[in-house]
């Protein structure tokens, strides 16, 4: 099995990117976030030790967080795609000890760069569907929907998350630059590590990662 990475800042787009490669590429797509967030949702034991970290913006705890990821990747047959994972240095050297010791490889790490007014901008204007089936994301500003409120998708009501706001951004970019900037050094220094710019339309972000997972699936 390989493993392979998409990484940035809060509302660079990891997720919605994650999802049109995983269908191009026939990838297991895995979002950390969304795990937690459902975790929350179903009021679970981690639920509950995650719900502050969400709201406030801070990271869960790398126990946590390896946990649930390294449980998720036991039984997978193909290979897997992360967004948002690893999000510490500490993930990160745990991450390339598990699949060591597990025979899989890591693949492709992306990181996709975008201006911290872009970020801002992405996020206080995000929408969720809250339809836990269908997860659509649109923005207020750039991408609404046909009827105000309301996934085009699926019809259900759209939902702002908790962490959606003004301040947990800023805290959440205050814990990017002081923690997750040891990461992308972690990964810089690899071969299979590359930069995308972020802040470019959708389908030439797509276009730019397809290309380059291309030369490893």
């Amino acid at each position: 099995m390989r493993v392979f990475l998409i990484l940035g800042a809060p509302a660079s787009g990891k997720g919605s990117l994650a999802q049109m490669v995983e269908k191009k590429f026939a990838l297991t797509h895995i979002s950390t976030g969304d795990i937690l967030r459902d975790s929350v949702f179903k009021e679970t034991e981690i639920g509950l030790r995650v719900k502050d970290c969400t709201a406030n913006g801070t990271l869960v705890d790398d126990s946590t967080v390896n946990g649930i990821v390294f449980a998720r990747l036991q039984g997978e047959a193909r290979d897997v795609l992360f967004d948002g994972f690893p999000r510490t240095l500490n993930q990160a050297i745990a991450l390339d000890s598990f699949l060591s010791e597990k025979g899989f490889h890591l693949g492709l790490v992306v990181n996709l760069d975008v201006p911290t007014c872009v970020l801002e901008n992405r996020v206080v204007n995000r929408r969720i569907c809250s339809n836990v089936e269908c997860r659509a994301i649109y923005n207020m500003t750039r991408r609404k929907t046909v009827v105000e409120g309301v996934c085009d998708l699926c019809m259900s009501p759209l939902k702002q998350r908790p962490d959606d706001t003004a301040q947990a951004f800023k805290t959440r970019m205050d814990v990017f630059a002081t923690v997750y900037r040891p990461v992308l050094e972690y990964y810089s220094s690899k071969p299979n590590f590359r930069q995308v710019d972020g802040s470019a339309l959708p389908d030439e972000v797509f276009n730019a990662v397809s290309s380059l997972y291309g030369e490893y699936v």
